[in-house]
């Protein structure tokens, strides 16, 4: 066990894990808030070890200059980085005390395996994803969540009235509420709320009634990346099959993944699983998530996910491709433009189409990349001080190191 995994920081506390100099601790520790564990089971996928390669010196180009993969990793706080190409790992590299044995939360790469159980569900239940989410919860009558489709939220081209700017908390705001519901930020007075006598908002579930259309916004129009949209997925989740939907995800995904470890899944106060970005696990079980992803929905042998509905996670069509050219993350001109990106499907994140290369991606640098045209899955986890991707220069540099890997293989 070493100081630099475990040992707490002097000024780690709860409310505080975002301090530049505590967030490292807790992006690998974030179980030490309230949690639920999500056992394995079935014998270990085994991941064999092909022909190592020297990935932390490939040199690609980032605007203009000649830079090492290795530099990238360091600029973006890189914790591991695993590459499984061809069904084998040519590299696996743990940094600043990390271990392939320890646990680092996901983030938002979560809504990519909400995507996967909602897509299992609905193979089972025949969820019909063009109603609105409100016929199967009637709790979201009066919300957005009433007028848009169940596809429209796994597109996430809603147009909620809601930012998901982390540095710009409004007081009274609905993004404010909402991150404060979801427990990270560890507001303790809100777990003193007693629903049997009060009718304020406790948890995630219970906020999102609220949530309206901006009032500029069209349905469809555009790509705008807004949280919220994935917990209403995971409830609906939950409330078709009957399950938890820990027990759902556990079942159906993670005791057939022949993950090497337990997965633990972050909860907001009030104790329902943060369907938007609460998973944790070790990096070699995050990568065995990215193969099944890749496989159509099977490792090895076993079948997790419906084909049919892998293939069409990948499936971008002309409305999905303009809704991701209106966004801001395909302007070259905007602050939160990544090159590459194509359009946005069932909560992943899409790339280049004819590589079929897309990633699940989470704040703090969090990735699993797929190439099927590489047969190759990249993951890595991360844990630079600040926390949006899109704004973060070196975390742009760290995606483009990593698509150039691919391309190089």
């Amino acid at each position: 066990m070493t100081n630099a995994t475990r040992m707490m920081p002097r000024t780690a506390h709860f409310n505080g894990w975002r301090d530049p100099e505590n967030v490292r601790w807790h992006l690998r520790n974030l179980s030490t808030l309230p949690a639920l564990m999500v056992p394995r089971g079935g014998p270990i996928y085994d991941l064999p070890t092909g022909t190592s390669r020297d990935i932390e010196n490939l040199s690609f180009d980032w605007q203009g200059k000649a830079v090492a993969l290795g530099t990238a990793m360091a600029d973006d706080c890189i914790d591991g980085y695993l590459v499984v190409h061809d069904g084998k790992v040519v590299f696996e590299r743990y940094y600043d005390g990390f271990r392939d044995s320890d646990h680092h939360i996901w983030f938002s790469m979560t809504k990519s395996l909400i995507s996967t159980a909602f897509g299992i569900a609905q193979s089972r239940f025949g969820i019909d994803e063009t109603k609105p989410p409100a016929h199967y919860l009637p709790e979201l009558a009066d919300s957005i969540f009433a007028q848009v489709s169940i596809r429209d939220v796994l597109n996430m081209v809603t147009a909620l009235d809601y930012t998901e700017e982390y540095d710009e908390m409004t007081p009274g705001s609905v993004h404010l509420e909402y991150f404060r519901r979801l427990g990270f930020m560890a507001d303790f007075s809100l777990y003193a709320i007693n629903p049997a006598v009060s009718d304020e908002p406790r948890g995630v579930r219970d906020m999102l009634p609220q949530f309206r259309q901006a009032d500029d916004g069209t349905t469809g129009a555009m790509f705008q990346y807004q949280s919220p949209n994935v917990d209403v997925i995971g409830w609906l989740v939950e409330r078709v099959t009957g399950e938890p939907l820990v027990d759902f995800i556990q079942q159906n995904i993670w005791a057939l993944l022949g993950a090497e470890h337990d997965a633990v899944f972050t909860t907001d106060v009030s104790f329902s699983p943060i369907a938007t970005g609460g998973y944790n696990t070790t990096l070699r079980d995050a990568a065995r998530f990215g193969l099944m992803a890749l496989n159509d929905g099977y490792l090895g042998q076993t079948q997790i996910a419906p084909e049919s509905w892998i293939k069409d996670t990948y499936a971008l069509n002309d409305a999905d491709r303009a809704a991701g050219a209106a966004s801001v993350n395909a302007d070259a001109t905007h602050a939160r433009f990544i090159d590459g990106f194509s359009g946005y499907r069932s909560f992943w994140w899409q790339f280049d189409a004819a590589q079929g290369e897309r990633v699940a991606m989470g704040v703090h640098g969090q990735v699993i990349y797929v190439n099927r045209a590489k047969n190759l899955v990249i993951a890595n986890f991360a844990s630079p001080q600040t926390t949006a991707n899109q704004l973060r220069p070196s975390f742009k540099q760290m995606l483009a190191g990593t698509r150039a890997l691919a391309a190089s293989l």
